[in-house]
């Protein structure tokens, strides 16, 4: 029988594999130009890294002298991020937070913060995304930047692919390959991750299960208003492309922080 695991274990079982099936290097090369424009234009010196996953993106901001912290709901991957942050001679303050864990952890406000990943579709009920939104806002100040990083869920529910290119690399000396594939309800996803691992006997495979919702544009844009977000702006990836609601692998979100007093007249339930 299939298991479906909540987040937190999910992504602490994926968590010795993650830096494998990620190419560090091409996706950071490829993506902190947008955030060294953003962040100038908007005089950002302190971010949150919201679901900040191994941490590599939270250290590079470290590393261009920002005060930075990061937050994720899984042990297994914070461990990861502290010790990338070790490795590299930058202080990043990780700490183990889920969504609404925010305030109690972060009491500071911060310039920026930013969910990278694809984190969002964790988030089932219109109700949760409400209420992880106006956390975002309380953790900003007045007119602080919001970068939102999910996949394209206008395109992919409409085509909805089920197998994903594997990532392959070594762990400890062991070959190690990833496979991602999804199945596809009435109005959500169960996402999977196959994790071999080359023993001397052969392979060994584990396969961890998740449930997750596929929020599109519309969806998103009415939950931010609702939230007291403005100057919403759509990307298609995150070197800063135009949306293309067809054809977009990614969509990011920029947007900015109203005030509490601004905020409390936004309208009073999602537009969605």
């Amino acid at each position: 029988m299939e298991q479906i695991l909540p987040p937190d274990d999910f992504y602490n079982r994926l968590a010795p594999f993650y830096d494998t099936m990620n190419d560090w290097g091409a996706r950071l090369a490829f993506e902190l130009p947008f955030f060294r424009r953003l962040f100038a234009q908007r005089n950002v010196h302190s971010v949150l890294d919201v679901a900040c996953g191994s941490g590599r993106h939270a250290v590079a901001f470290a590393q261009w002298g920002l005060r930075v912290a990061g937050a994720d709901i899984s042990p297994a991957m914070i461990a990861l991020a502290r010790q990338h942050a070790a490795d590299m001679g930058v202080e990043v303050r990780f700490e183990v937070a889920g969504f609404g864990d925010l305030a109690e952890r972060f009491p500071q406000p911060f310039d920026a913060l930013v969910c990278l990943g694809n984190s969002l579709v964790h988030i089932l009920s219109d109700e949760e995304m409400a209420t992880t939104l106006r956390a975002f806002r309380h953790r900003l100040r007045p007119g602080g930047l919001l970068v939102l990083h999910n996949l394209n869920y206008d395109r992919r529910w409409r085509e909805k692919p089920r197998f994903f290119a594997p990532n392959g690399g070594t762990i400890g000396g062991r070959e190690v390959l990833i496979w991602r594939f999804a199945d596809y309800g009435e109005r959500r996803i169960t996402f999977h991750t196959a994790l071999f691992t080359k023993q001397d006997g052969g392979w060994q495979v584990e396969v961890h299960s998740t449930r997750q919702r596929p929020w599109q544009r519309g969806e998103l844009f009415s939950q931010l208003t609702f939230a007291g977000f403005t100057h919403v702006q759509f990307y298609g990836d995150l070197s800063g492309a135009p949306f293309d609601k067809a054809a977009s692998e990614d969509l990011v979100i920029v947007a900015e922080s109203l005030a509490d007093i601004q905020a409390d007249e936004a309208p009073q339930q999602p537009l969605c």
